[in-house]
């Protein structure tokens, strides 16, 4: 029903699941999905690549794109209009980032990747620099991601030596950069490893020194193609809010943005 419009849509890697085979970390918010738009049926999860060729800089790549949860509302919307066009009844929600689902672990079951050792889920064309999509729907579709035993990376230990931090050796990760970039309240000890590493949001040391990224193919998709925010500066916490909204390091407002430019 979807392969259409996904090939319409440069989404190449998907895979449709029953409910009983994805995995839930908020069963709560999966109850309320379905009070809002009727049982679910299936599950599409997809691979939303976002690396234009762009470098790390004191921003990480994905955050150097226009927002994706923008993205995914577009998507949303032109599903609905491909749906009517087709005069397919099934109702949908789609989610990116705030889904029900363990997206990496779902993702994982489905066979759409491998699982680093720095927590990421990679992929034999685009590595590790995508987002994962779910659409969930009111319709059965035949299932063509299955459960299966979760695999890994080729485990060189690239990642663990890269990370400043150790994080990658913390079960936790409280130490990552990038989560540490994103917090409002931090201690003296956290705003120096940001400064030392040149983090102003977002970490990709990890990913760049992965061996499975070295060939990591670019985005089809348009939106992500053009229009980057390649460098955090004073300018960038003074867009203006529609050009803000925009951009993945604005959840947390201007005035960490400015914090972290001091650091």
């Amino acid at each position: 029903m979807l392969k259409a419009f996904f090939e319409r849509e440069k989404i190449e890697y998907y895979a449709a699941l029953a409910p009983e085979d994805v995995t839930l970390w908020d069963r709560e918010k999966f109850a309320r999905t379905q009070e809002q738009i009727g049982k679910i049926e299936s599950v599409v999860v997809f691979l939303i690549p976002y690396n234009a060729g762009q470098k790390t800089t004191n921003l990480s790549v994905y955050a150097q794109v226009r927002d994706y949860h923008l993205y995914l509302r577009e998507l949303s919307d032109r599903l609905a209009g491909y749906l009517k066009e087709k005069e397919i009844s099934v109702a949908f929600r789609g989610f990116a980032d705030s889904s029900p689902l363990a997206e990496r672990e779902t993702a994982l079951a489905a066979g759409l990747g491998v699982m680093g050792e720095n927590g990421l889920l990679i992929h034999p064309k685009y590595g590790s620099f995508f987002f994962i999509g779910a659409f969930f729907l009111t319709r059965a579709l035949i299932p063509n991601g299955a459960k299966r035993e979760a695999e890994r990376c080729c485990g060189c230990g690239a990642c663990k030596r890269a990370c400043p931090t150790g994080a990658i050796l913390d079960p936790g990760r409280e130490r990552c950069l990038s989560l540490i970039s994103q917090k409002k309240n931090r201690t003296p000890e956290e705003d120096k490893l940001l400064a030392e590493a040149d983090c102003k949001w977002g970490c990709d040391l990890c990913q760049n020194v992965c061996p499975m990224n070295r060939s990591a193919a670019l985005t089809p998709i348009p939106f992500f193609q053009t229009d980057h925010v390649t460098r955090l500066t004073s300018e960038s916490a003074e867009l203006p809010k529609k050009e803000f909204l925009a951009r993945a390091f604005s959840w947390r407002g201007r005035e960490l943005i400015r914090k972290n430019l001091k650091k």
